[in-house]
């Protein structure tokens, strides 16, 4: 009786580290939902959240929320590898990623990196009067914003300081009032974190882009 006892016990953990290798071995995938207003750290503010959720046909999309301790895809996560310098290529990191659903191929992207530019040089786009921000919205699916978040500390010697670039990558087809929202409400988590040493001020969403008349 001890001897079969002995094998079941063997057959049973043997079976559990054959299946804990199976799912080591396969990506994790989740086909859990999320409400709009619950992704990416509650950026989407209730008009973003009503145009994405018209143009999805949902209010809920396919987000992952970040592990505990997991320092990617969050504003703070973006604002630790921001800090190791400026002219670093790795200062790249995502602050949210969502898709329509687990099945697409496609996502919507926000990202971070430190640029080598100033405002006079940036082509077509001009720090907004009172603000610390400029916008690059040329129709496409990518939209881009540049702050100027002084961080004199992290600036390699002789090397002038960079701006902040923020960009959205964006499949769904917001407009660009909704676009400049989300892009505004990922930089202000960022900066609030990022401890630049100057006042950042962003404009709101009607300054940047008037509303359409067919969306009133």
């Amino acid at each position: 009786m001890g001897a079969v006892l002995a094998a079941v016990v063997a057959s049973v953990v043997l079976t559990a580290c054959g299946n804990q290798g199976d799912k080591a071995d396969k990506p994790h995938h989740s086909d859990r939902m999320t409400p709009l207003s619950e992704v990416c750290e509650g950026i989407f503010d209730g008009e973003t959240q009503a145009e994405a959720a018209n143009l999805l046909g949902s209010d809920q999309v396919s987000w992952e929320p970040p592990s505990k301790g997991d320092v990617y895809d969050t504003s703070s996560g973006a604002a630790e590898i921001l800090s190791r310098g400026m002219n670093r290529r790795y200062t790249l990191n995502h602050s949210c990623v969502l898709k329509k659903n687990p099945d697409s191929a496609r996502d919507l992207r926000i990202w971070f990196e430190w640029w080598n530019s100033t405002f006079d040089n940036l082509p077509g786009s001009e720090r907004l009067k009172g603000t610390s921000a400029a916008y690059e919205l040329d129709g496409s699916l990518t939209s881009r914003m540049f702050v100027d978040c002084q961080r004199p500390d992290l600036v390699e010697p002789g090397e002038k300081m960079y701006l902040l670039r923020v960009v959205i990558s964006d499949p769904i087809g917001l407009g660009e009032q909704s676009r400049v929202r989300l892009l505004n409400a990922s930089a202000k988590k960022v900066t609030d974190r990022l401890n630049c040493k100057n006042e950042i001020i962003l404009p709101e969403a009607d300054v940047v882009v008037s509303e359409d008349p067919r969306l009133k």
